[in-house]
């Protein structure tokens, strides 16, 4: 399987379940990656939405915080 984002029926549970995994890596490795104040105003913001608080905030790309510092 060479492309992730490739939707086919012919995909395999051994399959989806390695796409699952590559998404879960590089999800682990943005968050070690952040600096401590991106992953700050991460915890408010979910801190906000368990709580119910309204607004949400949007989500911001990576690349958007790196512009700001």
């Amino acid at each position: 399987m060479s492309d992730d984002n490739n939707l086919s029926e012919d995909f395999s549970i051994e399959d989806i379940l390695e796409v699952k995994r590559r998404a879960r890596v590089r999800q682990l490795e943005a968050v070690y990656a952040a600096d401590q104040e991106s992953l700050e105003r991460a915890a408010e913001s979910i801190k906000a939405v368990l709580r119910g608080n309204a607004p949400i905030p949007r989500p911001q790309r990576f690349s958007s915080l790196d512009k700001k510092g």
